[in-house]
């Protein structure tokens, strides 16, 4: 009688930590110098480490400048608070 393979992949606890669609912290509305609407998703990959990424809603990922400014990081187009 064979045994079954055992299965690979990730448990659940570690592929929590890998979505960060569930990890979002909150959202900030911004505009480049154009006027054109962006929201920036503010989210921690690693619940465990102080660590925050930004990114946009597409995944485009975004670099906080200060507490006011972004950067696009493909195209350097800076994004800044919307009030």
């Amino acid at each position: 009688m064979r045994t079954q393979p055992k299965r690979s992949g990730l448990n659940a606890k570690v592929a929590a930590h890998l979505n960060p669609a569930h990890l979002k912290l909150y959202r900030e509305f911004c505009q480049d110098q154009d006027g054109n609407r962006y929201t920036v998703v503010v989210y921690r990959p690693f619940p465990d480490l102080n660590v925050t990424r930004y990114e946009l809603e597409d995944g485009t990922p975004v670099r906080f400048i200060d507490d006011c400014l972004f950067e696009i990081e493909a195209t350097g187009k800076q994004l800044t608070r919307c009030p």
